[in-house]
């Protein structure tokens, strides 16, 4: 931890977390309020105003905004003139059209400060060199990583995805330290590498992190002892809410949310009914310092559990979400069973013949809905270890989960790509 972290953060205790986060809320909802064509009529029809708001708890008068609400209103929705805008980003679509957001450069100094202050959480200095594996362009994951690390000061190199060799050329030329990528490709840079003849444990490499889905402990522990990691770490966010959370050393299945710059809810995601702490549901998130494109309690889509406000043994008091977050979108009921991959990719995380990547097959053609469990495994198996895996495999989520699959495929590593469909429901 770096001196100027400590500085600004170990102040923050859970009162005056909870104080500021009313005052930037009851600040952020008048701006809105005054400035959102969008905002202010959904405000106006629900009889609410800014006054309204004299605790935490009264977010729950305002209504809920939707994703296909921000897709069609984008001119709207903005609380300052187009003029203002400093840059604009897009969704990558994989859930639905892509959907446009503006920042203001106040905005995009707010997203260089949150992700300085992760990077600063996890230990990063300005001796450090960041390379970062993800697109540029219209996507805002790598520019929040760039434009925090160059807060941090250290050394930025933005190659992008090019050609995994060159990413391994460039993790010996520049002595890179610090390495930002998907999880999978985390591995496929280390397979090219075994395949070259590179040793990637020999060289600087010591923080990894893991974007688009959470490692699993073997996945960690892989990437420790062959890549000489001295962290891996889990990355969270969305364009939609860049700079968003941090993932807590002291607890790698949490992530603490920065609450002076984001309110936290989940709620049923049929009912829309607010849950209680603890409960899996889907996050609602409010940004209480956004200027060109605001977010008031928005339907994010994903879903996990929200822990709220506590000290936590490293330090910080910023409230915490579970680290294993699915999407709406892939969440299904099979025979009235309720099943998120991220559970069952958690389960098949204990075997070490396993990649950790799974794709779930539900048939709903078929009376019972048969379904399938399409596994990666590492290695080769005989046909007496490949029996018995699978029937491992099958008891362990029937009697975690209560599901029964018909059939677990054993597939070679690879073959499921880093946006593979998590859930396939033949209809």
């Amino acid at each position: 931890m770096t001196e100027f972290f400590w500085k600004t953060q170990s102040k923050f205790s859970v009162e005056y977390l909870r104080n500021l986060q009313l005052k930037l809320l009851q600040k952020q909802i008048r701006k809105v309020f005054d400035n959102s064509r969008f905002y202010h009529s959904k405000l106006v029809k629900a009889g609410v105003s800014f006054s309204d708001i004299k605790s935490l708890k009264d977010i729950n008068k305002i209504p809920f905004t939707t994703r296909e609400e921000l897709e069609e209103n984008f001119q709207d929705v903005l609380g300052v003139p187009y003029s203002d805008l400093a840059t604009v980003r897009l969704t990558s679509g994989t859930t639905g059209h892509p959907l446009k957001v503006a920042h203001t450069q106040n905005d995009v100094d707010l997203i260089s400060d949150a992700s300085a202050r992760r990077l600063l959480y996890h230990g990063v200095t300005k001796r450090d060199v960041v390379q970062i594996t993800s697109a540029y362009g219209l996507s805002q994951g790598a520019w929040s990583m760039h434009w925090g690390a160059g807060k941090v000061g250290a050394c930025v190199i933005p190659i992008g995805p090019a050609e995994t060799e060159r990413q391994i050329l460039m993790i010996k030329q520049f002595g890179t330290t610090v390495l930002y990528a998907a999880t999978n490709y985390h591995f496929r840079i280390l397979e090219v590498a075994d395949s070259v003849g590179e040793d990637l444990s020999q060289n600087n490499l010591r923080i990894a992190y893991c974007v688009a889905e959470k490692p699993t402990k073997n996945q960690v522990a892989t990437l420790k002892k062959k890549c000489g990691y001295e962290n891996v770490v889990s990355d969270y966010g969305a364009t939609e809410f860049p700079g968003f959370s941090v993932n807590c050393i002291s607890d790698g299945d949490k992530h603490h949310v920065w609450a002076d710059y984001y309110l936290v809810e989940t709620v049923d995601p049929e009912t829309h009914e607010v849950l209680n702490e603890g409960e899996k549901g889907e996050l609602v998130i409010t940004s209480l310092q956004r200027e060109a494109f605001p977010l008031i309690r928005y339907l994010s889509r994903d879903l996990t559990e929200y822990f709220g406000f506590e000290k936590c043994e490293c330090g910080l008091c910023h409230p915490k979400i579970g680290a294993d977050i699915d999407r709406k979108d892939y969440m299904t009921k099979i025979r009235g069973v309720t099943v998120f991959p991220s559970h069952v990719e958690y389960l098949l995380g204990q075997f070490g013949e396993l990649t950790g990547r799974a794709q779930i097959v539900v048939d709903k053609r078929t009376p019972r809905h048969e379904t399938t469990l399409r596994v990666e495994v590492t290695c080769s198996l005989s046909s007496f270890s490949e029996r018995a895996l699978k029937e491992n495999i099958a008891n362990e989520i029937k009697n975690r989960i209560g599901l029964n699959f018909n059939e677990v495929d054993l597939i070679p590593s690879g073959q499921l790509e880093n946006k593979y469909p998590k859930v396939i429901i033949k209809t």
